[in-house]
């Protein structure tokens, strides 16, 4: 952002009481990352390469291995050195707002450490954790469909048609017993994402509207 963006200076919404003032990360060209990357020794491949880290780790860096790529010669002239499976991304992107706004237990990404989280970084006071005795409550977020809610547009995933190879039959992956979705593949992300969020948000207002 900016470094007079309003945002930097709003200290309810974001951090608590801080007013932002760093500047964006600096972009190391192919051949400064190479040079930094050659400091770090062998190669660590296996399950033990993400739990080997570098002097620094954390503070001038986030490397935890170097990869295998780097002894190609003309790996630092890349334009491109990172590639991003975007539709993966998508599904993965799908499935936490999904099963957040679902409340999908086990799912959710609002869980108790997301909201331990927000007690310490943020004012939403609202979110807090509120604990009676040896129990711990979690107040509904508002993002969090009710019940009701819920059961509506599970239904309504069940009850859609597509036109041949527009997309596969999602209705065969709902469970409106269990209100669940089960088997998403990255395309009935993409689909859901692209063309159905929009319209369960529209249904979801109607309803409100309309009242039960």
């Amino acid at each position: 952002m900016p470094p007079n963006h309003r945002y930097r200076k709003n200290k309810n919404d974001f951090f608590v009481g801080r007013v932002e003032k760093d500047v964006a990360p600096p972009r190391f060209s192919g051949e400064e990352s190479h040079d930094a990357v050659s400091e770090y020794g062998d190669i660590v491949f296996g399950l033990q390469s993400g739990k080997h880290k570098f002097p620094g780790f954390g503070l001038t860096h986030n490397w935890v291995k170097r990869s295998m790529f780097w002894e190609l010669s003309y790996w630092k002239t890349n334009l491109l050195r990172h590639n991003l499976d975007v539709m993966h991304i998508e599904k993965n992107v799908f499935e936490n707002i999904f099963n957040t706004v679902m409340d999908v237990k086990g799912k959710t990404k609002d869980n108790i450490k997301a909201r331990l989280d927000v007690a310490l970084f943020c004012n939403r006071k609202n979110m807090k954790l509120v604990c009676d005795g040896s129990r711990v409550a979690k107040p509904r977020a508002s993002f969090m469909l009710e019940k009701n809610a819920q059961l509506l547009v599970y239904k309504w995933l069940k009850s859609l048609h597509f036109p041949d190879r527009h997309a596969s039959n999602i209705s065969r992956l709902v469970n409106t017993e269990e209100c669940r979705l089960f088997g998403m593949k990255s395309h009935d992300c993409h689909m859901f994402m692209q063309n159905l969020g929009l319209r369960a948000l529209q249904l979801y207002s109607r309803k409100l509207a309309v009242g039960p």
